[in-house]
């Protein structure tokens, strides 16, 4: 029967066989993930450079026959006026009462009477 100290050394010579099998993995690995951080980088340029050549008339199918991928990202449309300055153009929040009522008196019913008509039916009939 082998002795504990012969046991330890067969135990490290195996840990050791497999820390050597891993470092080329390890390096691989750390490669890979370089390679994939740079790509991450790039799919906010491909997807505005891909809708700005669709913007110039190129259509997806040609484009594929060129290569290029439609993006995973495209890039977000914003619309030429903000929320805020719709708002402003309005004159009201969207919080906000029409003059002379609830913002409730707006809101069109299902059965085609305003919500300020059936408060007031509903009030007579009370």
């Amino acid at each position: 029967m082998p002795s504990a100290d012969e046991i330890l050394q067969k135990m490290r010579a195996l840990q050791e066989r497999r820390e050597a099998a891993a470092g080329p993995l390890v390096e691989v690995l750390a490669k890979r993930s370089n390679l994939l951080e740079q790509l991450a980088d790039l799919d906010e340029p491909y997807g505005k450079a891909y809708v700005d050549a669709e913007a110039a008339g190129w259509t997806p199918e040609e484009l594929a026959k060129l290569g290029a991928e439609e993006p995973v990202k495209r890039p977000r449309v914003r619309s030429k006026r903000s929320r805020s300055s719709a708002k402003k153009a309005d004159g009201q929040s969207s919080g906000a009462a029409p003059e002379g009522g609830s913002p409730a008196g707006a809101i069109p019913s299902q059965h085609g009477a305003s919500a300020s008509d059936r408060v007031t039916l509903g009030a007579a009939s009370g």
